[in-house]
């Protein structure tokens, strides 16, 4: 009895590793959705509701839209305004969408690194 209850506890060990594995960001793929019009995955949504999500919007409606008292900032691209909406996560990168541009934004912390448009 007690080598099946090891053979339990090992077989919900290995379980409980590979979903940890398989969930975290760094086994997750950057697109959740390949237009605005997809629904989000909970990972998206998660990640734009954060500290992290709430700094890459205002980074977007200031920097790059130019919207508000900010400046432009050298060294980021800038886009007309358009319809706005995050493609994905992999922590620390976001995808995301501003009209017909899809970037590549990356974060040292809970600030944006560096901004990059995808060919796609």
């Amino acid at each position: 009895m007690t080598r099946a209850w090891v053979l339990l506890a090992a077989i919900a060990a290995a379980v409980v590793v590979f979903d940890v594995e398989a969930l975290s960001g760094h086994g997750r793929p950057l697109l959740d959705r390949s237009s605005c019009d997809q629904r989000p995955s909970t990972h998206t949504l998660e990640l734009d509701r954060s500290q992290r999500g709430d700094a890459l919007y205002r980074f977007v409606f200031s920097t790059m839209l130019g919207l508000g008292t900010y400046k432009p900032r050298a060294g980021f691209p800038h886009v007309e305004a358009g319809p706005v909406c995050t493609l994905g996560w992999k922590d620390p990168v976001a995808a995301i969408k501003i009209g017909p541009h899809v970037f590549v934004v990356k974060f040292a912390g809970k600030h944006v690194a560096s901004v990059e448009e995808s060919p796609a």
